[in-house]
């Protein structure tokens, strides 16, 4: 997720400056420079194990088809109940513009004064934000897919994991210029960022929609940051646009070098689902809080259907531990009906 604190504008880049990865069915539209088949690079990668390396060597990869489109597919349905449906946004109606800016969760961001032109950080780029959990069952155990997890896992190497960012993120074309400089996300850690297996967080993009070259995938500084001096400035080194279709999943550091870029369709849309994962105890990290709606219907729901492992992503601990005794388990029952709570119980003897 995009921050200012550490932006770093690299100029006015053009798209013939970029390389476009995953496998995309557009990779090589119209629009994103003049490139053939052969001048493009597809680095997009479906074996977990690459990818993981990758993302540990690199700083990010994107993970082809990580979660079937069958699943993706299932859960958008219900996305049009958080989002206008791009027909109805760009249909000319302006009810529909005012119900997108009017669910959109406040930021907080304050910007400066920039015009319309070139790379800048503008409030209207961070609409289109929506909070987890969401009005939408099929939507929140999106947020806990087994591949997104096990891919966390495997790319940390850490089974202990928490979820700490959670929400989706909707873009229409005409919104707003889009297009900001390359910076890094400084703001998810209240200390500098200890950039070494067992100390690292994936920030992370499930895509929702296919993410074609001119629907704003996300650009990418190509090399890794200097882990001597990883705040310096972007790497010099090609661009790459994480082009790739619905179900892809884009994993990237801390200190990765990154951009937000304008959608250039002409009634065109985007939307992502953000899994960011910290290991276990690491206070230090964080962005969404979930504890203030644990008492709402669709958290309740939605935990009433989790495992103990999924539950554990956001803090609760797992059968066995000290914090459990018999009451607990029985209060756990009554709080989230319907939930097996066999695991607690069982552990408890």
């Amino acid at each position: 997720m995009s921050t200012t604190d550490a932006a770093t504008g690299v100029g006015n880049r053009t798209d013939a400056d970029t390389t476009s990865i995953g496998n995309g069915p557009d990779a090589n539209a119209e629009g994103v420079g003049n490139r053939t088949d052969a001048d493009a690079t597809s680095v997009g990668i479906a074996d977990l194990d690459e990818a993981a390396l990758h993302w540990q060597e690199h700083g990010w990869v994107l993970v082809d088809g990580l979660v079937p489109t069958a699943d993706i597919d299932h859960a958008v349905e219900d996305l049009w109940d958080l989002y206008p449906h791009p027909d109805e946004f760009h249909g000319g109606d302006a009810a529909h513009r005012s119900r997108f800016v009017g669910s959109s969760h406040d930021q907080g961001h304050k910007f400066g004064k920039a015009g319309d032109d070139g790379p800048a950080f503008r409030a209207e780029q961070f609409l289109g934000h929506i909070m987890f959990p969401y009005e939408s069952l099929r939507l929140n155990r999106l947020q806990v897919h087994r591949n997104v997890v096990h891919f966390a896992r495997r790319a940390m190497g850490l089974d202990d994991i928490r979820i700490y960012q959670a929400r989706t993120w909707g873009k229409y074309t005409g919104v707003t210029n889009y297009e900001q400089p390359f910076h890094q996300d400084r703001n998810h850690n209240v200390v500098p960022d200890r950039l070494e297996p067992g100390w690292w967080n994936l920030e992370g993009f499930l895509y929702l929609s296919d993410v074609e070259p001119d629907v704003a995938p996300t650009e990418l500084a190509g090399g890794p940051a200097d882990p001597a001096r990883p705040y310096d400035g972007p790497p010099e080194s090609r661009r790459i646009s994480a082009a790739g279709t619905r179900g892809s999943f884009l994993a990237y550091r801390p200190d990765t070098w990154h951009r937000g870029v304008d959608l250039r369709r002409p009634g065109g849309s985007r939307f992502l689902m953000s899994a960011s994962f910290k290991p276990g105890g690491a206070d230090w990290i964080g962005y969404d809080n979930v504890q203030p709606v644990t008492v709402g219907r669709p958290w309740i729901q939605f935990a009433a259907t989790c495992t103990p492992d999924e539950l554990s992503l956001f803090g609760a601990p797992l059968p066995g531990h000290p914090y459990w005794t018999p009451e607990l388990v029985d209060a756990l029952e009554h709080r989230y009906p319907g939930i097996d709570a066999s695991p607690w119980r069982d552990a408890l003897s």
